[in-house]
């Protein structure tokens, strides 16, 4: 079986290691909370609805990070911030399942306003795309930065950043990325949450 009759999911699969996560759904809304204790961030590990993020009642050691729509077809997270050689951390908030996806390096306030925010995020996160559509890209001088969060609804009023420009791709085959370990992300906050994250390499058919 070649890479052009393997499924998506099955691409993903063996780029995890053994205790690698496979996020249920795909194309779904997740929400992520924080430990303030030790930084790290917990995600859904299944669908939610933005009224379950909501609706969340934490005890005093966690805060709510965001809810978003996830753009991409498949996620999986190889492990969890600082522990390559472990399996990805699991723990139940609220009586839903979370997994530990990230830990926040930096964060550079917004230039201006309504523009985005740039983190340097530590995660292990692996992402892909079904043949066939449309995918958005961010172009900046230091690298193609590809979408994790929200939609394309509203990106022809957005702030870029310095020498940023929005385009999409069209794929033919399945794509896989890998991001990079620290991930820089640009994020917009607010109603309408937005993020691109990498630097990617696009696919060679783009």
């Amino acid at each position: 079986m070649n890479t052009t009759t393997k499924t998506l999911e099955q691409q993903i699969s063996e780029l995890l290691p053994a205790g690698g996560f496979n996020v249920e759904g795909g194309n779904d809304w997740y929400m992520e909370v924080k430990d303030t204790v030790t930084g790290l961030v917990w995600m859904s590990s299944t669908p939610v609805q933005p009224a379950d993020f909501e609706a969340s009642s934490l005890d005093e050691t966690l805060v709510k990070v965001g809810v978003g729509r996830s753009p991409m077809d498949r996620a999986a997270f190889q492990y969890s911030p600082g522990a390559p050689n472990k399996p990805v951390r699991e723990r139940i908030i609220n009586g839903r399942h979370f997994i530990n996806v990230a830990s926040v390096q930096e964060m550079i306030p917004p230039t201006e306003p309504n523009g985005p925010a740039e983190i340097v995020v530590n995660k292990a996160h692996v992402i892909g795309f079904e043949a066939g559509r449309s995918v958005s890209i961010l172009s900046l001088p230091q690298g193609d930065f590809v979408e994790l969060i929200g939609d394309s609804a509203e990106d022809d009023t957005r702030i870029l950043p310095a020498g940023g420009s929005l385009k999409q791709i069209e794929l033919t085959d399945h794509w896989v990325v890998t991001l990079p370990t620290p991930t820089r992300t640009f994020f917009w906050f607010g109603g309408s949450m937005r993020s691109f994250q990498g630097p990617v390499a696009l696919p060679d058919s783009v």
